[in-house]
């Protein structure tokens, strides 16, 4: 089983199946610059460590997920269910998060909210991407200690990889605020889940999911 498949059958699993083989939608530089210039001003400013593109056309989805080659090359060298290390958190932040963007997005649509050029639906999947990478890399941790919970040092520098690294220095005043909202919301949701039961916490996290983006920021200010 891939590297790939582990992770999307790890989403998929806390969430619901999408019926998507999301290996198939990985594409190479020449499409994501194709994929890119046809989403015209809304990618400009995005990274080109990962991007992922969805639009509905004749009522399909269609999905694909780009990836920089020294993405792939760090978590190669690097294996994350060997070892977490500084050499590869980042590229593997940016995997799962990508990766986590088209399983919601199939989610979505399989739910039929297909509007996926609207601000709040970008605003959601950036929120949902940095809770759920979160999530992912704790179990990663855990798989690594043979099932038990990540040291109390570990957790804290994960979390610090998901939620103390980014910049936000986009040009475009809206991405901006996307980002940087989804940075800060995501924090004080990850900070609650720390203090409760596994169970609670899956229990929780899939509620939330179900919820629209001013919903969940709702949910999420009102938390002590």
């Amino acid at each position: 089983m891939s590297f790939l498949h582990q992770i999307q059958m790890l989403l998929e699993r806390t969430y619901a199946a999408t019926g998507v083989n999301l290996e198939e939608c990985i594409v190479g530089r020449q499409r994501c610059m194709e994929l890119t210039a046809l989403a015209g001003a809304s990618a400009i400013g995005l990274s080109m460590e990962g991007r992922t593109f969805m639009r509905v056309v004749d009522g399909r989805l269609h999905l694909a997920i780009y990836y920089h080659p020294h993405v792939i090359t760090a978590l190669e060298r690097h294996p994350p269910f060997q070892e977490l290390n500084a050499e590869n958190i980042h590229p593997l932040i940016v995997f799962i998060e990508e990766l986590n963007h088209a399983v919601h997005a199939a989610l979505h649509f399989l739910e039929n909210q297909r509007l996926f050029e609207t601000e709040a639906f970008l605003c959601d999947l950036e929120l949902q991407a940095r809770v759920d990478t979160w999530l992912a890399l704790e179990l990663i941790a855990a798989a690594l200690r043979k099932r038990r919970r990540p040291t109390t040092r570990q957790r804290s520098w994960l979390k610090r990889c998901v939620f103390g690294m980014e910049s936000f220095h986009y040009r475009n005043a809206r991405m901006r605020w996307r980002y940087r909202e989804a940075n800060r919301l995501g924090l004080r949701l990850v900070e609650h889940l720390e203090s409760a039961h596994s169970e609670d916490r899956v229990r929780l996290i899939r509620r939330f999911r179900t919820l629209d983006f001013e919903s969940k920021r709702s949910t999420i200010e009102a938390m002590g």
